[in-house]
């Protein structure tokens, strides 16, 4: 699957995996955190195809193969990012639908990814039949509009593409002082030390964002922890958050309660939280892989079966 990106100049790598021959139960659509890319879900992903459902995603801008370059991976045009990555994820949406038009939708989001689909829900709630939001937090609004606004300064003063240090500690530079006694600055993504090695080995991963990335994440995070977002939710709409318990993304556990409760203040009726012990920022990368692999087909099949 490729396509053109909203946001023009280049073109969008996507993926699915379907089973072979059995029909399908479900589709479940991943839509991937920051610095990273939709291949890194493959675990995640087969184990869902071996059940019956099938599985997609896209590499967003800047990211993956879609980003034209290695020079460009962590670049999003701040004009139009946001919306050509919304847009670009329904596009995934409407292609796989109608391949599988009987097929219940879902919606699977990572960090990044996940206020994503937050903001996307508010959008196209229509035929969505479930939601897992992962390594998501709910940051206070002023935080977010300040991380807008400082890159928005930056912006103006070095261009979009500019890559700030400053940017950089502020978005993910605390994140690493979450893990006492830390072998590397990216423990904080798993306790299991290989996912780690992978992850710093793999050169798809961990480049620093632009100015313009850095805005338009910004613009992500102000509009899910948003309560005008989170009313536009549909009530009927079930949720499930998952996280590792020392997320430093999700303050321990701390911020996706808050994200949890500000859909269920909001009028969303089966908002569930789960909490993995020990796990970090990736539990589906994590030592918990399989019990998360576990809840998530629970939720979704009983989404399905009623």
């Amino acid at each position: 699957m490729a396509f053109a990106s909203h946001g023009g100049g280049c073109r969008v790598n996507a993926l699915l995996w379907a089973p072979p021959s059995r029909p399908v139960r479900g589709v479940v659509h991943l839509v991937h955190g920051m610095a990273e890319y939709i291949e890194r879900y493959e675990p995640l992903a087969r184990f869902l195809v071996d059940r019956g459902f099938a599985v997609c995603g896209m590499d967003m801008l800047g990211h993956g193969r879609t980003a034209p370059s290695a020079d460009e991976r962590g670049h999003i045009p701040p004009d139009c990012g946001y919306r050509a990555i919304l847009d670009d994820v329904h596009e995934v949406r409407r292609s796989v639908s109608q391949r599988f038009p009987e097929a219940p939708y879902f919606l699977y989001g990572h960090s990044m990814g996940s206020f994503i689909v937050r903001t996307y829900l508010a959008e196209h709630p229509e035929g969505v039949a479930g939601a897992v939001l992962s390594g998501t937090g709910n940051p206070p609004a002023a935080l977010a509009a300040f991380g807008g606004a400082a890159a928005r300064a930056i912006i103006a003063a070095r261009g979009p593409a500019h890559r700030s240090a400053l940017l950089d500690r502020l978005g993910v530079g605390g994140y690493s002082r979450s893990v006492k006694n830390a072998r590397t600055p990216l423990d904080w993504i798993s306790a299991d030390e290989r996912e780690v090695d992978a992850y710093l080995a793999d050169p798809l991963c961990g480049f620093m964002f632009s100015a313009g990335g850095y805005a338009v994440l910004s613009q992500f995070v102000a509009s899910a922890v948003s309560p005008e977002t989170a009313r536009r939710i549909p009530s009927d709409l079930p949720v499930l958050f998952v996280s590792g318990d020392e997320d430093p993304v999700g303050e321990r556990g701390r911020g996706v309660r808050r994200a949890a409760a500000l859909l269920a203040d909001a009028g969303v009726r089966d908002v569930r939280v789960k909490l993995y012990a020990g796990a970090r920022h990736e539990p589906h990368n994590d030592h918990v892989r399989a019990r998360l692999f576990a809840d998530v087909l629970d939720f979704l099949e009983e989404r399905i079966d009623g």
